[in-house]
């Protein structure tokens, strides 16, 4: 008895011990990020909503007849959108481009408000600015992967600012919150992210194998670098670990969303979210869809002229 006593003593001493250096150990790293830059492309802007701020760039066409607003994926930002909006600007739509908080040029601040709420709320009061300028009032809601999620949490809270929403290789879904995720802010834990991002994640060679798999074929340098860009802006790891203990607070309200003309676009190859997860969305009511056959996650820079096509067709049918 002594003996399985004396054991379990050492074993909690180590374990305390090995909590105490791994909680230190990232504080011994210096990091060498930078603060965002100012006007990260000509046609930037930033706006803040409660404490928090919002990178969106604006395409204006010389006549409006529609308006689109991007919504990015995790990981992602308005980059991944760079080979859809000339067609939609041609097409005379206005277009926004937006990154969510703790990605792209959007704030990665301890005091930023991460939460879902939030986002969608910042979202309906930055449209409704737009909307003072222009004659329409409606938008049309492009959102990839988890942006999927953003414009279906959006339309379900604000219908009557929604025309349409088109999905790529990306659905809404319900999320509950659970006091656990509070965990995600442990100082300790939030200096990691930041020091692993910077000394392992942050390498070409990384971001080269990540966006190849999404896109199921190697990808380009410069694709690799308009990814990579924005995550050398400081606090870009432990933002990402802000963003997931505050996620969960905004539902997604099926029966809305059912009413609201819907376009599903899926790459058949992708290894991300199979197409198997948007099988039964592709049968609800009000909606279209294109499986485009060679892609992979992201469509819409690997195929973009079948994208395009089908975007620009769906929303002239509701002109």
């Amino acid at each position: 008895m002594k003996l399985i006593k004396r054991v379990f003593k050492w074993f909690f001493i180590i374990l305390i011990s090995a909590f105490l250096i791994l909680s230190t150990i990232p504080y011994f790293f210096s990091n060498h990020l930078k603060e965002a830059p100012k006007k990260p492309f000509d046609n930037s802007y930033f706006f803040y909503y409660n404490h928090t701020k919002f990178h969106v760039r604006i395409f204006v066409p010389k006549q409006i007849k529609n308006q689109a607003l991007f919504i990015h994926g995790f990981s992602a930002s308005t980059f991944s959108f760079r080979h859809n909006i000339d067609t939609l600007v041609k097409n005379n739509t206005l277009v926004i481009a937006m990154d969510m908080p703790s990605f792209g040029y959007s704030d990665k601040s301890e005091h930023a408000d991460y939460s879902d709420t939030n986002k969608i709320q910042a979202i309906h009061d930055f449209l409704n600015q737009i909307n003072q300028f222009t004659r329409i009032k409606k938008w049309t809601l492009i959102g990839h992967s988890m942006g999927g999620t953003t414009i279906g949490q959006f339309a379900s809270s604000y219908p009557e600012q929604t025309q349409s929403l088109i999905f790529i290789d990306g659905l809404p879904f319900s999320q509950k919150h659970s006091t656990l995720q509070i965990l995600a802010l442990y100082p300790p834990l939030l200096k990691w992210a930041d020091v692993i991002l910077e000394q392992k994640l942050l390498s070409t060679a990384s971001f080269q194998e990540l966006l190849s798999s999404a896109y199921s074929k190697s990808a380009d340098s410069s694709s690799v670098n308009g990814y990579m860009a924005p995550f050398k802006i400081k606090h870009s790891g432990s933002a990402i670990f802000r963003m997931a203990a505050n996620s969960g607070y905004t539902s997604v309200n099926e029966s809305t969303i059912n009413k609201i003309p819907k376009l599903i676009i899926w790459g058949k190859n992708d290894q991300w979210i199979p197409i198997e997860n948007a099988n039964e969305s592709l049968t609800k009511p009000n909606t279209q869809s294109l499986i485009i056959k060679d892609a992979g996650h992201c469509p819409m820079e690997t195929h973009a002229y079948e994208v395009n096509s089908a975007i620009t067709n769906f929303i002239s049918k509701l002109e």
